[in-house]
């Protein structure tokens, strides 16, 4: 528990400081905020697309062993991104801090849930939540720190000493334990298929508001990506040992709490991307002004998801993530009430109820999910719940951004009332998804079967 919350902790920290150094690093290199976003957009595709293989692969040789390299990966590769030389071998070296990310991301939820009885699941994948949500909380400001007094390098050089430290602890600490006894050959025609089909399907998502919905460009990338998504599937019906184990997908209770992650973020995310441009260019508040307000929501995730995993574990995760989602979509709904004289009172009580909301859900739904897939699984199932976050993630981003650009929203210093009420119909868009996501949660039932071989 240690060794995960803290490696947790830590890599959620690393992952949210490099924001704050993007304008500098787009003025060092000469590139436009439209290039200098692939910093972040190089790294979110990357482990969106290893998922799936890295959870296998840690059911396969051991989710110890992929979680302790995957650390050293990302020290490694954060210390290629402090050196580089050039913008084009930065995103180079993001992109392998992504495959190490990915396989922490997957095997992370994996080691815990084999580790402890499953009536405390609950309680120990909430202290891994609340971890996650203190690094967000804290990266912003730690991020701005780290830029003024040695540049944004120093947002990657952080994380080697941090990298290298957990790695150690968990080769010390971690139980080492025996291979899966009768672990079938990796699926490597699966996995080629999947990342030929998935990146492309995630670039149309992530680049569609930048090329246009229904430009050739959009439409061929994204069928594309469909249609090599679907050959994936079919085909892994066929595999004695698939990549991805479709049977999961056969228990309700699985597939409610994927889509119910898949709706959380996407409803966070809408609020993520839109927040900002209110306060800094509707209210013209000032960056640190900002940076104070939006830190209320995950430190509002991270003060309440431990005690709603601890409880999952007493009363069950339904009604946890029903109440969860439910009052996320409520707070979503007074968020889109803000206008140009809302205090800050108002915003931070606000921000505050969809964080609340969502720290409620986010521990119960996991451990639910995790809870349902059997031991043997457990590294696929991990990567799944960390797909529907980039998932959601991204959908989220698309679908804030778009319904704010479809009402007339627009880009600048003092906002008009189109720009109002185009935020306030994107944030009503945001509180319906959660409320669908309450939906999906209520009906896929409570308890899944015993964690099992």
């Amino acid at each position: 528990m240690v060794v995960v919350g803290l490696g947790t902790l830590l890599s959620a920290l690393a992952g949210s400081t490099i924001n704050l150094g993007l304008p500098s690093l787009g003025r060092e290199h000469g590139v436009p905020l439209s290039e200098t976003r692939w910093v972040v957009q190089a790294f979110l595709l990357t482990v969106g697309v290893l998922l799936l293989v890295a959870g296998r692969l840690g059911d396969l040789l051991g989710h110890r062993r992929l979680y302790l390299w995957g650390f050293v990966l990302f020290g490694l590769a954060s210390l290629g991104c402090g050196l580089a030389p050039g913008f084009a071998s930065l995103l180079a070296m993001r992109v392998l801090q992504g495959v190490g990310s990915a396989m922490l991301m997957a095997s992370g939820p994996a080691l815990l849930t084999t580790s402890v009885p499953g009536s405390h699941r609950g309680r120990a994948l909430g202290v891994l939540s609340t971890a996650t949500y203190v690094g967000l909380t804290f990266g912003p400001p730690v991020g701005g720190a780290l830029v003024e007094l040695g540049g944004w390098r120093w947002t990657f050089f952080v994380n080697v000493p941090v990298s290298l430290v957990v790695a150690a602890m968990g080769f010390a600490l971690l139980p080492r334990r025996p291979r899966p006894e009768g672990a079938m050959a990796f699926d490597w025609r699966g996995a080629l298929t999947l990342v030929s089909g998935l990146p492309l399907l995630l670039l149309a998502l992530s680049e569609g508001n930048v090329w246009g919905w229904s430009s050739p460009v959009t439409l061929a990338t994204g069928l594309a990506g469909c249609a090599g998504l679907t050959v994936f599937l079919l085909t892994q019906r066929r595999r004695a040992s698939p990549l991805l184990d479709l049977g999961l997908f056969g228990s309700r209770l699985f597939v409610g709490a994927v889509l119910s992650a898949v709706a959380n973020y996407v409803a966070l995310f809408v609020l993520i991307i839109l927040l900002p441009f209110y306060l800094e260019e509707g209210r013209g508040f000032s960056m640190s002004r900002a940076g104070l307000l939006l830190a209320v929501q995950p430190a509002a995730m991270a003060l309440v998801a431990s005690p709603s995993g601890w409880l999952s574990d007493r009363i069950g995760s339904r009604a946890l993530a029903v109440g969860g989602l439910g009052t996320m979509g409520g707070g979503m709904l007074l968020c889109s009430l803000l206008d140009s004289s809302s205090g800050d009172g108002t915003i931070a009580l606000y921000l505050g109820l969809v964080g609340l909301g969502t720290g409620i859900f986010i521990s119960p739904n996991s451990s639910a999910l995790m809870g349902s897939a059997p031991k043997r699984l457990q590294g696929t199932a991990g990567g799944i719940l960390a797909e529907a976050r980039i998932i959601g993630m991204l959908l989220g981003v698309t679908l804030g951004t778009s319904v704010y650009a479809a009402m007339g929203g627009s880009s600048g210093l003092g906002w008009t009332p189109t720009d109002f009420k185009a935020l306030r119909v994107a944030l009503l868009a945001a509180g319906a998804v959660a409320l669908v996501g309450a939906f999906a949660a209520a009906l896929r039932g409570n308890k899944g079967p015993a964690l099992g071989t």
